[in-house]
């Protein structure tokens, strides 16, 4: 697969919510230039995964060191919209309130909102 093919399939499994095969895609791309793009939304997507799967702890910290890797990057050459997607990092961590831990509670997944990369 070229590098054009691997954002498709990452966009695409993203936007249907099946974060691990996102990562996939984008880890092809991050092991060959080991950009903080990639880096940052392998990690937004991890946090998502982990989120419906009811895990608070890590998505906290995930969603937080996504939103800073992310930065450098709103102007890009991809054409994905990195402002809206460090504002969706934030919104999605803002649900997390600051003591939950996991195993004490999580997150509604109907309750995160959604984004179409």
């Amino acid at each position: 697969m070229n590098e054009q093919e691997h954002w498709q399939g990452f966009i695409t499994a993203f936007n249907e919510e099946r974060f691990v095969d996102g990562v996939l895609q984008l880890e092809e791309l991050w092991f060959a230039d080991r950009s903080d793009l990639y880096r940052g939304l392998i990690r937004l997507s991890v946090a998502l995964n982990q989120l419906r799967l009811g895990i608070v702890d890590s998505p906290r910290q995930l969603l937080a060191s996504a939103h800073e890797m992310l930065a450098p990057f709103e102007i890009n050459q991809y054409n994905l919209d990195i402002r809206g997607i460090r504002e969706y990092s934030q919104a999605c961590a803002s649900l997390i309130p600051p003591d939950l831990r996991t195993g004490q509670g999580r997150i509604d997944w109907d309750l995160v909102p959604r984004i179409q990369l």
